[in-house]
Formats: C-alpha cells, structure tokens, sequence
C-alpha cells in the first residue's frame, strides 16, 4: 500500500481579509455629511399635541365673485387662483409617548415612513441622529407632554435639540375661590416642564412662545405668577463662567420669539383706531420685554421700552384699555 497522506497535513493556515466596504458607506464621512444635509429638512416639524389642537391662526374666509365681465376681444376674464405657499412638513404625534409595544409595531408603516434614511442600518442611524433632532422644530400644546417627551427621549438625543415651540395658555381668573388650587396647579405644572426643559435641552438656539393670557384684566408685570415659567429659560439665555479667571461663555440660546395674546387683541374699540394701535403697541412691547428678560436682561431694562410707552406714549389711554393696574 503506498503511503497515505492525511488531509489535514494539506491544510494552509488562511489569511484572514477584511470586507471592503462598497457603496454609500465607502465614501468619506464629509461626502455623507454633506448628502445628509441635503437630505434632510431645514425646516420639519413635530407637533406633540392633541388631534383637534388649533396651533395655527385661522384664516379669514373670503369668499370670490365673478361679474363675468367682457373685454373688447370677448376674451372672457377669468380669476385665476395663486399657488398656496407650502408650509413645512409636519408630523404630530397625539398618543402619550413611551407606550410602545411590538404589535402595534408590526402595523408601522415603514415603506411610508419619513426619512427612512435614519432606517438602513445601525451606522447610518447613529450619523443622521443628530441631523434629525437638530433641524427639527418640536412644538408642544401643554405641559403634560413637555414633561412626558423630556422623561421619555433619552438625554444624549434631547442634548442635539436647537428648536422649541410652546404654545402656553394661561388657566385664567376661577369664578370661586375654592377653584383657585386648579390655577395653582396649572401654573406649578408649567414652572416645572420649562425648568426640565431649560435644564434638558443644553443646546437649544431657538425658542418661541405662543401666550394666551386669559386673566381677566390682564397685568402686564414680569412678576406675574404666568410669567414664571417662560423666565426659567433665562439660564440658557445667560452668558456663564467655569471658574473666577476663565471667560464667560457665549449664550447658545440667541433668537427668542414671543407672540402674546389676551382677549383685547384685535379688537377695534369700536372703531377708535388710535386707542386699536396703542393696545396692539403694548403687547408687542410687553412680549419684547419677556424676550429680554428670557435673554439675560434685568428687570428695569426689560420693562424700560413699555413703562416709557405706558408713562408718555400712551399715558391718555390708560383708562380705556382696560389693562389693570400695573404697579411699577
């Protein structure tokens, strides 16, 4: 018998390669970046906030006639409507966050699903992560679902924030004073969802307030209890030091918006249209001296552009706005 050979003595010890990376993934990460910015929205918008909540200004309904009027050419004229401007592209998500579970999973709609780029693969996800939360706009209607959002996201994608809208609406004037814990309570739920928000959101650039003030007459004071919670921003409108030698650090928090609304806005006075301009004047100067203060600005100089319009500007119409006493 001739001499057998074993089979593993053929054996060659291999030489381990690794996978070449080929397609999108091979390019540089500037390439990538560059395709997500691109990719991705400047201006998209997520609404935690109920089904039937009105966060936008209604439109005025106009209705068009048509005199069907002739030229001399019996070319007929004809009204021709203008493209709507497309608004950004939003998304609102209604149920309480954090109840997640796998059936109802299964009945997502993935293929639909908005940037399903943010969906290919674990390295892809962790690079648009921060494009997703930092060019979105994230819009709330009430506290309840500021504090549930700040408790459910986790920090390290709540730290990639920049964009904010609140939409505040104060509990208003109780009928009997054994209901006033409710307005207590209101305003306590308010001072803590924007403290957790102040607190959270470390990288927020841009904050703006929709206020609906229902108190009855309204006080135009910074030491109002309603105004409480939006000053809780102040410390992310405050320039900061880490030691007693070091520079003070730049404020990340630059464009604050305020829109203030109580039940005399917009309203004619019965046709006085001077007395219509001095009150529409004065929230406007009020909502800048709530920017002010949210910017780091001190009490006397955030109130000094209203009390010089209220003291001299508008000192003849003090009584007929029906603003209660200011005490300044």
């Amino acid at each position: 018998m001739g001499t057998s050979t074993c089979l593993f003595s053929r054996a060659r010890p291999g030489k381990s390669t690794l996978k070449k990376v080929r397609g999108f993934l091979s390019l540089p990460a500037e390439l990538r970046n560059q395709v997500y910015q691109y990719y991705f929205e400047p201006d998209f918008r997520c609404e935690i906030a109920a089904k039937g909540s009105q966060l936008k200004e209604r439109e005025a309904r106009t209705v068009k006639l048509y005199a069907g009027a002739f030229q001399s050419d019996n070319r007929v004229l004809k009204y021709e409507s203008k493209a709507k401007e497309e608004g950004p592209l939003t998304v609102r998500v209604s149920r309480p966050l954090g109840q997640y579970n796998i059936v109802k999973g299964l009945r997502t709609n993935w293929l639909a699903s908005l940037f399903a780029i943010n969906l290919v693969c674990k390295q892809i996800h962790a690079e648009t992560l921060p494009y997703l939360y930092r060019e979105t706009t994230f819009v709330f209607d009430a506290s309840n679902r500021l504090l549930n959002f700040l408790g459910v996201i986790s920090s390290s994608k709540l730290h990639h924030i920049t964009k904010l809208q609140i939409h505040y609406a104060t509990y208003g004037n109780p009928r009997m004073s054994v209901d006033r814990k409710w307005k207590e309570k209101h305003n306590q739920s308010w001072v803590r969802s924007c403290s957790a928000a102040s607190k959270k959101l470390v990288d927020l650039r841009e904050l703006e307030i929709w206020i609906r003030v229902h108190d009855d007459p309204p006080r135009f004071n910074l030491r109002e209890t309603w105004v409480a919670p939006l000053l809780q921003f102040r410390r992310l409108g405050q320039t900061t030091r880490v030691g007693d030698n070091s520079k003070p650090h730049e404020r990340k928090l630059k464009t604050v918006h305020i829109d203030l609304r109580t039940k005399w806005s917009g309203s004619c006075f019965g046709g006085n249209q001077e007395l219509a301009k001095a009150s529409e004047d004065l929230h406007c100067l009020f909502g800048g001296a709530i920017r002010s203060a949210i910017l780091g600005a001190k009490e006397e100089l955030a109130m000094r552009a209203f009390n010089t319009a209220w003291n001299e500007d508008y000192h003849t119409w003090q009584f007929h706005l029906g603003f209660a006493e200011t005490g300044w």
